[in-house]
């Protein structure tokens, strides 16, 4: 049986080209169950996990889905403001592109996010990657010493680069990169999650921010390699 609700502010992104004006403040719309999956720039596609209060919607024949959903998986920010008299009274809501994030996001190859072939963008960060990994390495077998008895490894499929951005001006060569890892031992057992944010310059390569965000996790290491835990 099909679900109804009554939805008081509804913000979201046109599946179809429509333009409809509303006699009351309120709809009834009906839960549209729903497979997303966005297809972006250079070759990726990105199916988004839909969580309880991210239903797609159904009115009047058209298809809706959350704003902030539909903005964020495609690589932007969205910037909720109350209605005010600053915003004439309306509620206001601000979707911005970075042009960095974008990058960053389409050439991930986070779960769910695997690109499905190759480009000069994809290229240009496995290289980056692959560069760092020796810095990576060297930050995790020092802050993990005391956790686990073996160094951590970092498969280069398990980094995700967050965010670039060029410090100085145009063409300044000078960059803040940040990067999220999973490191892993074993037969790709997880250890963890670390952020770092390199600063790469013609001077050479420096951690400039290293944070360790979770793990290990005893749960994740089958019995026969728990010793690995301290």
């Amino acid at each position: 049986m099909k679900k109804h609700f009554i939805v008081g502010v509804l913000c979201g992104a046109f599946l179809m080209a429509a333009t409809s004006v509303f006699a009351s403040s309120a709809i009834e719309a009906i839960i549209f169950p729903s497979k997303v999956t966005f297809f972006l720039a250079n070759g990726l596609s990105k199916e988004v996990q839909l969580q309880e209060g991210e239903e797609v919607l159904s009115y009047n024949n058209k298809a809706y889905v959350p704003l902030r959903l539909f903005a964020e998986s495609s690589g932007a920010l969205v910037k909720y403001t109350q209605a005010s008299p600053e915003t004439d009274n309306k509620h206001q809501i601000d979707v911005r592109y970075a042009a960095e994030k974008a990058f960053s996001e389409q050439t991930s190859n986070a779960a769910g996010s695997k690109p499905l072939e190759d480009s000069r963008e994809l290229q240009l960060q496995d290289m980056l990657v692959i560069s760092l990994l020796p810095h990576m390495q060297e930050k995790l077998a020092e802050v993990y010493a005391d956790i686990i008895t073996i160094p951590p490894v970092i498969h280069p499929d398990s980094v995700n680069v967050k965010n670039i951005e060029r410090v100085a001006a145009f063409r300044g060569f000078d960059f803040l990169i940040t990067i999220d890892a999973q490191p892993m031992v074993g037969p790709h057992i997880p250890v963890g999650e670390d952020v770092f944010t390199f600063r790469i310059s013609s001077a050479g390569v420096e951690i400039k921010n290293y944070e360790h965000l979770k793990g290990p996790n005893k749960d994740d290491f089958l019995p026969n390699y728990q010793y690995l835990l301290k």
